[in-house]
């Protein structure tokens, strides 16, 4: 499942809040900072004040969304980095796994504002990916039922609840759809 949406800081809070509030969802990085580990969020304030959930480009800001009742683990892989190309740094961590759901919001650049995502691998596409990589575990150690009730819940409440129209399969919410008034453009 893929849904993509535009969001501004105001909407991506809301979004936040509904995970947070009405979710038993993990919020993780996809991808820690250079020479750290990764972070699970458990508030609002805390994303809100570690990232700028307004500017950037096409999924500026990203997270990787998880809850026991899907069964498989997240899994923390270190990736090593050439310090040559990563300001001294040596390693940086990513947040994997088949059932992950990933939560990307896009930001604000150069008057356009870039969409954001939801999306996850559906049993079938996990199965068919499973030989090329050893870091995702096993696809059949997933719930597939759970991972699917849960992304239709967060995209009911993004697509039926938040956006005020659409564009295509877009939705637009209600601060994206400010920001498109006052000229920003929606890519």
């Amino acid at each position: 499942m893929t849904y993509d949406f535009f969001a501004d800081k105001a909407d991506k809070l809301e979004i936040l809040d509904f995970i947070f509030k009405d979710t038993d969802l993990h919020v993780y990085d996809s991808y820690s900072p250079y020479g750290q580990g990764i972070c699970q969020y458990k508030t609002v304030d805390e994303i809100s004040s570690k990232f700028d959930l307004d500017n950037g480009d096409k999924f500026a800001v990203t997270f990787q969304l998880w809850t026991p009742r899907h069964k498989g683990k997240p899994l923390f892989r270190k990736i090593d980095l050439n310090p040559k190309y990563c300001k001294g740094h040596t390693f940086r961590y990513s947040t994997e796994g088949w059932g992950l759901i990933q939560l990307y919001f896009g930001g604000l650049k150069n008057n356009e504002l870039n969409q954001s995502h939801i999306g996850h691998f559906n049993e079938r596409g996990a199965l068919k990916n499973e030989n090329s990589t050893t870091f995702n575990g096993k696809v059949n150690a997933w719930d597939w039922t759970e991972i699917q009730a849960t992304s239709r819940k967060l995209k009911y409440q993004i697509h039926n609840k938040l956006a005020i129209r659409r564009i295509g399969s877009f939705g637009i919410l209600a601060g994206a759809d400010q920001l498109e008034t006052q000229g920003i453009k929606l890519r």
